[in-house]
């Protein structure tokens, strides 16, 4: 299947807790089942006047996030409505507003929008741009066997544009999985989910002793808890570059510890100078890698030009 990365024309603007098992992913994707479910049937009451809830389109440990039309401007949109049992959480308030503040910091064509957080009388509410498409993830189950090199090349462009926006305005995604990348209906790739970032140099524990992520997804670093720079992101971005191309992550049988103390193999199924640049990207010591995600973007699709 062919795919065509358009630039966005807007304004410019499964993870685990390695102590604990519970964690969940919220999507973004449209369903046809969902669209037909009524307000009335979602179990949730509206808590703003303004928005029309429409559908359940995600549920997690952290709470849903639903379709709904806001009535004042007359547009649809994403509301991840902060779940009952975790509205006397500090933590998870806190989370949620932290989410909130760098994501609303961070105005780029290609990271997801996030409009406000607004409060109704006990329920938290984030307003976010509404998506209509699917994931890299879900698209990758669509194809299994990856994607054509130029389109990977293309779409990691874009993702490291975004993600090095990011990085200089001193925030890091820490969360880099075909989940959290969306590939919308009009072509055009967005970043999602900051629900994970921090500031450049913070320490990837959440808490006393927890570590939060995907841990395929993660560098070493930061599934040893230790403070992270832009180089892990860059890990990252090296493991779904892969995946994209093959279908399947650098490492799938390695254990969490392996991923966290071992050098993975060097890769060797993908042609060369490609996998040359990905082993970089992915190398053990965040010194050995790229200096800069779009760095490490270019590298890539001069690889794959060459092909």
């Amino acid at each position: 299947m062919a795919f065509v990365i358009h630039k966005s024309k807007a304004p410019a603007a499964p993870k685990v807790v390695l102590r604990s098992s519970k964690a969940a992913k919220e999507r973004y994707a449209e369903s046809a089942a969902d669209q037909s479910t009524a307000p009335a049937s979602l179990g949730v009451s509206n808590p703003l006047e303004r928005y029309r809830l429409d559908c359940v389109i995600g549920e997690g440990g952290t709470g849903q996030v639903l379709k709904a039309y806001d009535q004042l401007l007359e547009m649809d949109v994403a509301i991840k409505i902060l779940a009952p049992c975790l509205v006397n959480d500090p933590e998870a308030l806190q989370a949620l507003k932290a989410e909130a503040r760098i994501t609303l910091s961070l105005i780029h064509n290609h990271i997801l929008r996030i409009y406000n957080l607004e409060r109704s009388g006990d329920k938290y509410l984030l307003i976010m741009e509404y998506l209509s498409g699917k994931t890299i993830g879900e698209l990758l189950l669509e194809n299994p066997s990856g994607f054509e090199p130029n389109f990977v090349a293309s779409a990691i462009t874009v993702i490291a544009d975004a993600i090095g926006y990011a990085h200089r305005h001193g925030v890091l995604h820490k969360d880099l999985t075909p989940s959290n990348i969306f590939f919308t209906d009009d072509g055009v790739i967005k970043v999602i989910d900051f629900g994970l970032a921090s500031v450049v140099g913070a320490s990837s524990m959440v808490g006393d002793d927890s570590i939060i992520g995907t841990p395929a997804y993660m560098s070493p670093e930061q599934l040893r808890g230790e403070v992270l720079d832009v180089g892990s992101d860059i890990y990252s971005a090296g493991v779904l570059a892969y995946q994209m191309l093959t279908g399947h992550v650098i490492t799938p049988e390695a254990t969490i510890e392996d991923m966290a103390f071992r050098p993975h193999e060097p890769i060797a199924d993908i042609t060369p100078g490609v996998a040359s640049v990905i082993n970089t990207a992915t190398a053990f010591s965040p010194a050995d890698r790229y200096s800069a995600i779009g760095e490490f973007a270019a590298a890539l699709s001069s690889a794959i030009s060459s092909l």
